[in-house]
């Protein structure tokens, strides 16, 4: 309740009345100004303190109002924007890119190996996170130390080989293979 209402409740008289001059003037109009005979609020009357909570729906608000200064930082997340809405031309980072009409899909991991005694050459297999659309995909691979070699032996769609040799006269026994592989999905 704004203080001219308070301050005239009990008198029963209106706000317009009780005060004259400026705030007669300039809270209230009327339509007689304008050819009718009813009271009407001046512009700039009434304050964001005025309105009740979630009385402004969407439809109050005229299309194009909001800019992006009017948004908050970290506002909007990703569950506000629409699937295929960024494209690469929105990133600040050069993503993995192919052509246009085959669309790619790139997969990375870690996997520990162990060279039993005696042997210097072993297969370790690289399971996919998710298929690709055939074997026809390219693949990095490096171990962990520089006493072991790696190379693609073979690959399908859902996993691929991975060769690892120790150097000769080696006694390390055990590393990490790291893969990354890209391709279209």
């Amino acid at each position: 309740m704004n203080k001219a209402r308070r301050i005239t409740r009990g008198r029963g008289k209106r706000s317009y009345r009780r005060y004259p001059g400026r705030l007669k003037t300039s809270t209230f109009r009327t339509s007689a100004d304008h050819g009718g005979s009813e009271y009407a609020l001046a512009d700039d009357t009434i304050g964001a303190a005025h309105l009740r909570h979630r009385s402004v729906r969407s439809e109050a608000i005229e299309d194009y109002s909001v800019y992006s200064i009017h948004l908050s930082p970290e506002s909007i997340t990703s569950s506000k924007i629409a699937i295929h809405s960024v494209d690469v031309d929105h990133l600040n980072f050069n993503p993995v890119q192919g052509t246009t009409d085959r669309p790619l899909m790139q997969q990375f991991g870690n996997i520990p190996f162990v060279f039993p005694e005696d042997v210097d050459d072993i297969d370790v297999a690289v399971s996919l996170q998710s298929p690709y659309a055939d074997a026809n995909y390219a693949m990095v691979v490096s171990c962990s130390d520089p006493a072991f070699q790696a190379g693609v032996r073979s690959r399908n769609e859902l996993q691929a080989v991975v060769g690892i040799t120790r150097n000769e006269g080696s006694q390390l026994a055990a590393g990490w293979v790291s893969w990354i592989a890209v391709g279209g999905h």
